[in-house]
């Protein structure tokens, strides 16, 4: 971006918020303000965000179990599919003239021809057949965008630009006589009760997002009441990561962006499938695609996350054939096929509640089900019982556990399915142990509650219990 000599410079602006808008107005913004100070609640400069390779950034992402995690916190749907038009990729271009050859030789990121490599369908219908004109599109997720954005901000501007991540604004500095707003008000995110800072510029941004605090401001301030229309209709989405693997049907696998729109009310499900990074691999049934792969909804039709193979079952049953398809051949960490853990393999119970037996009994049971059923291929039967033996094991686990953990000493020891280890210990004195202090589930304190319900009526009613079965007895 050139700078006109002849253009009079203003002193500061504040751009509350560092996100993608953020970013882009303070860089535009570089070109009248002497100074610029950007406020982010969260921690966008560590680490892993500005020295990490993109490999390193790439694997982080992939590790992320929630938007709580490290990283964008402020952001929750920064992990989901975004799209990037033709024209936000050039004004990005304009900004940073660097950062084409930086995403293409770094970071492993081309740009798809939505007239010859992709297939978009709405109610049936091709949408990119009959483009007079080709556009691009970015292949990248905003998770990795934003970071290398916010480097290439950082490199250009150094000098110019100010940031004060960790924080938090609280309010608005205004005159109101002059119906101007002269700054804000801020602390740090870290600790409520750390003092407030003031923050005084000639020109404010909010860029905050969804979250917006602008309309409690102005109303407190001014007394000024923004209109809003609030429009709820069911949304949800489910995303993840995945490798891009060949369906034998060239119409799929020559498409690197895939996806069908939602028709509502006749079709409140759609999905999309976008590349985001090139992969070097020796498998030859691979396409060398990373993508991510997304299902979205209206009208409340939620798609399952609490596994992989729920949410294929249910992709199958909802979503277009040739979708259930590419996420069949996706390179996901699947169970093995023709394998399956059954009763203390699976889940070990305290052997003073005696459901070890009865648990691998329901659960051989259920497989005995399973293959009189009849319609199941082999390969399928590993998933298939998977999740029906879970239904059982939850069970009982639920009620052999919620007595264990009302223990002063508990220890929960946790491995998630990346191989990380988290210890959970509970102890009276918090000096005898440096892990959290475990946290019963709803559900499980709900299964305490009923126990101790069932203890006190069935000790209640001993005597007359005993009778009863003397009397049967004569």
């Amino acid at each position: 971006m050139k700078f006109s000599s002849n253009i009079s410079q203003y002193d500061h602006a504040i751009v509350l918020g560092g996100s993608i808008g953020g970013i882009v107005t303070a860089a535009y913004l570089c070109k009248y303000f002497k100074r610029i100070t950007i406020i982010e609640s969260d921690d966008v400069l560590n680490d892993i965000f500005m020295k990490s390779t993109s490999s390193e950034i790439l694997d982080y992402r992939c590790r992320l179990e929630s938007p709580t995690s490290l990283g964008r916190s402020g952001v929750s749907q920064i992990y989901q599919i975004h799209g990037l038009h033709s024209e936000g990729y050039k004004i990005l271009l304009e900004l940073f003239p660097q950062l084409k050859d930086k995403l293409f030789n770094e970071y492993d990121i081309r740009t798809y021809s939505l007239k010859t490599e992709c297939r978009l369908m709405n109610s049936g219908v091709l949408l990119n057949q009959d483009l007079t004109e080709d556009f691009d599109w970015l292949g990248i997720d905003r998770f990795t965008l934003e970071i290398v954005l916010r480097k290439e901000l950082c490199l250009k501007f150094d000098k110019q630009i100010e940031w004060k991540y960790n924080t938090r604004v609280t309010d608005l500095i205004v005159d109101q006589s002059l119906n101007i707003v002269k700054g804000i008000k801020y602390r740090s995110k870290k600790n409520n009760n750390s003092l407030s800072f003031d923050m005084y510029g000639d020109f404010i941004i909010d860029c905050t997002g969804r979250n917006t605090s602008s309309p409690k401001w102005l109303k407190k301030n001014f007394n000024l009441i923004i209109p809003t229309v609030q429009v709820h209709f069911g949304c949800g989405y489910v995303t993840f990561i995945g490798e891009r693997f060949r369906t034998d049907d060239p119409s799929l696998d020559s498409a690197a962006i895939i996806g069908a729109g939602v028709d509502s009310p006749n079709k409140n499900t759609g999905f999309i499938t976008t590349p985001i990074r090139i992969i070097k691999t020796i498998d030859n049934n691979s396409l060398g695609i990373l993508a991510t792969f997304g299902i979205d909804c209206v009208n409340f039709e939620y798609p399952p996350n609490d596994s992989y193979e729920n949410l294929l079952e249910w992709t199958k049953e909802n979503l277009d054939s040739e979708y259930y398809t590419i996420l069949t051949k996706n390179k996901s960490k699947k169970w093995p096929q023709n394998y399956i853990l059954l009763g203390d393999a699976m889940c070990t119970f305290n052997p003073q509640y005696a459901q070890g037996m009865t648990h691998a009994f329901r659960q051989a049971r259920e497989l005995e089900k399973l293959f009189g059923e009849s319609c199941h291929k082999l390969k399928d039967i590993s998933h298939i019982f998977n999740r029906r033996a879970s239904v059982i094991t939850e069970e009982c686990w639920l009620a052999s556990t919620a007595n264990d953990w009302k223990s002063p000493s508990l220890k929960v020891i946790e491995t998630n399915k990346n191989g990380d280890v988290k210890v959970y210990q509970r102890s009276s004195d918090s000096t005898m142990t440096n892990h959290p202090q475990p946290r019963a589930t709803l559900m499980m304190r709900f299964m305490q509650c009923f126990n101790m319900e069932i203890h006190n009526r069935i000790t209640e009613n001993f005597d007359t219990t005993i009778c009863l079965r003397q009397i049967n007895r004569k």
